[in-house]
């Protein structure tokens, strides 16, 4: 029998995305990999109103089925072990370290240990830890603002419009990497309604030089091009606020491993292969050569446009760009 597990945010927010679309429940339940009865009871339980709202499900989830009290409040001996190891003045991660060593029948974690004396406020026990903090402030937290931060510009927020291709100016973006290259990829950015792509190389895919290229482009070409963009979450586009403090262009995420959710993007990276294979030297390519391969594709009939080529679309649809600019 498989274990059961529920559903978790990326889920219901994978869930709300294709509500969005008019996706039918068995679409759904296959994107998530859930049956079908899981998202019909998803849907009952935490419709709120006349729309699923991703966030409000996941809180009336967690109402309908509050955590376990910790092990350490259940088990006598975990729990004479942790304070006896806290009196001493060890550490959690001391004592949770030592815990193995020693093999006990019982474990725990140095993080539930932390969780457990943080959780109870009239019992002082953070006292007894080696720097007395009354307040905690670990790594895991700031994980969790990265993760809430992607969540308020989750793709489910974008305006509806950006999906429908009406509007010009709405833009996808992710990197293209290489086997033969640890350090080097290539930027793809891609507007949805013409098809038009420009490409970046970067030398490296941390993420500040890859945001401050994508931050130049934007600021070199007129504000009308550039109101949406959306990235998949890659490290290389955490640096994504310099974007928006910079300009006026709103940033927005897929889910991970998604790459549906970034159509335009993931089809014109497939066309870009038969330029830039996977096995490529990427190192000995300069910028110029990429230009050259997006001005290819930019001046390459598409169906989709009625034969036009991206170059001809965005021109007519933004009379005010420079013809010798694209």
């Amino acid at each position: 029998m498989e274990q059961y597990t529920r559903l978790n945010m990326r889920e219901r927010c994978t869930i709300a995305t294709f509500l969005d679309m008019n996706a039918k429940v068995s679409t759904i339940a296959l994107r998530t990999g859930c049956h079908r009865s899981t998202i019909y009871r998803e849907l009952k339980r935490n419709v709120t109103g006349i729309r699923y709202l991703p966030g409000k499900a996941n809180e009336l989830a967690k109402q309908r089925h509050p955590h376990p009290p910790n092990k350490i409040d259940t088990q006598k001996a975990l729990n004479k072990y942790v304070i006896n190891g806290l009196i001493k003045g060890w550490s959690p991660e001391q004592i949770s370290g030592r815990m193995k060593k020693e093999k006990k029948k019982y474990y725990v974690c140095h993080e539930s240990i932390y969780r457990c004396i943080y959780r109870d406020k009239e019992a002082p026990l953070h006292k007894l830890l080696p720097k007395k903090n009354p307040k905690r402030y670990p790594y895991v937290a700031r994980k969790n603002h990265q993760k809430t931060l992607l969540l308020q510009r989750n793709i489910c927020n974008r305006p509806e419009a950006v999906n429908l291709r009406e509007i010009f100016g709405h833009w996808e973006g992710d990197t293209i990497r290489f086997v033969r290259s640890q350090k080097s990829c290539v930027t793809t950015l891609v507007e949805r309604k013409s098809r038009f792509v420009i490409l970046h190389k970067n030398e490296n895919k941390k993420s500040p030089p890859v945001i401050e290229k994508i931050n130049n482009t934007i600021n070199s070409l007129p504000k009308k091009m550039w109101q949406t963009l959306t990235f998949d979450q890659g490290s290389e586009f955490m640096g994504f606020r310099l974007i928006e403090r910079k300009t006026k262009c709103k940033i927005y995420f897929c889910d991970p491993s998604s790459p549906w959710q970034r159509p335009s993007n993931e089809n014109t990276n497939g066309r870009l292969r038969r330029f830039l294979p996977r096995d490529l030297q990427i190192d000995k390519l300069g910028q110029k050569d990429l230009d050259i391969i997006a001005m290819q594709a930019n001046h390459t009939p598409r169906k989709c446009l009625g034969y036009q080529t991206p170059r001809e679309y965005v021109i007519q649809h933004c009379p005010s760009i420079c013809r010798t600019a694209l």
